[in-house]
């Protein structure tokens, strides 16, 4: 029974020691990680930088005199991001990519929008941005342990300290009012000023085609060019146009994209984004039309290539046999 007890009080201390032990190596991996970024900033910034309170440092700073980011701005920004080598590991800045060798014509380097307060920024990012004013510049150091998205059970973004030079080039209070804003202002120099069909949706015909509207559960096939309202080209099926804006794939089909139509934001399953279907229901076989909307009738808040929240430019061909020849207009 004594020999038991003893075994038993052997174990329990053998299992303390490792509980401890490894408690100890997580805390050293934190402080090895705050050394690293404390010498680097030492050898390299000669001790000069700002550190905030929760482990930033601050490289540069230009605070910007135009609007301030709150909690819920809507920021559309120009940045990159380097590590501690200075070798970039991501940029939107044309320029930068060419020199990663990351360069395509496929990829949009326009302004990317940066969403305050949604649970999409790593929680150093978002502190960063609320020191800088629209028009205002700022590069600093992340660590890890602030580079999760600020809610319960978010993992780390980064697997390595890494510097984040951003460009702030304009703060909107409500990303909704500024899609309607820019829409207007784009059927005004575009289109010729036409109103809405629905809020946020403009639509307008290029050829009227032949016979009766397209309705809910019609099958038909189209052509498409998507585009960006700043005229960039994200997607087509036309061949022709591909290979004009060097978007070109050969892993893609460039023929008519076949769909049935369904009623746009209902419980109706469809693979096309709500705008298409809104455009298609406004439109005969044979019709050419080109529609405009913000973003709650496109990819909303998903992250694609070309950022989140954008509004999207459709030019739309509707076959009549499934089988014509097209170019864009």
């Amino acid at each position: 029974m004594n020999k038991l007890f003893k075994t038993s009080l052997w174990l329990l201390a053998f299992t303390f020691i490792i509980v401890s032990c490894a408690k100890e190596e997580t805390e050293n991996n934190d402080d090895l990680e705050k050394r690293y970024i404390e010498s680097h900033v030492k050898v390299i910034y000669k001790d000069t930088l700002t550190k905030t309170e929760s482990g930033l440092y601050i490289i540069n700073l230009k605070e910007g005199s135009g609007n301030s980011i709150t909690d819920t701005s809507g920021v559309y920004v120009r940045y990159s991001v380097m590590d501690f080598k200075n070798n970039y590991t991501k940029s939107t800045y044309e320029s930068v990519a060419k020199i990663m060798g990351s360069y395509a014509d496929s990829i949009y380097f326009g302004p990317q929008l940066f969403q305050m307060g949604d649970f999409s920024l790593m929680r150093g990012v978002e502190e960063a941005l609320k020191m800088v004013k629209e028009g205002g510049r700022i590069r600093f150091i992340i660590p890890t342990w602030l580079s999760d998205y600020n809610y319960t059970g978010s993992t780390y973004g980064l697997s390595a300290p890494a510097v984040y030079d951003i460009e702030v080039v304009k703060v909107v209070p409500s990303i909704s009012k500024f899609q309607i804003d820019t829409l207007e202002a784009f059927s005004e120099k575009f289109h010729g000023g036409i109103d809405s069909l629905s809020y946020g949706f403009y639509h307008k015909s290029l050829e009227a085609g032949i016979g009766d509207t397209l309705a809910v559960d019609d099958y038909i096939s189209f052509w498409y060019v998507a585009r960006l309202l700043d005229g960039f080209v994200v997607d087509t099926n036309i061949e022709d146009t591909a290979r004009k804006y060097r978007i070109y794939s050969t892993s893609k089909s460039y023929t008519s994209l076949g769909h049935t139509v369904v009623e746009p934001n209902s419980s109706s399953e469809s693979d096309l984004i709500p705008g298409i279907d809104k455009a298609l229901l406004n439109m005969k076989h044979g019709g050419v039309s080109v529609a405009f909307f913000s973003s709650d009738w496109g990819y909303g808040s998903k992250t694609k290539s070309f950022g989140r929240y954008q509004p999207m430019v459709y030019w739309i061909k509707v076959d009549t046999d499934g089988k014509d020849d097209v170019d864009e207009k």
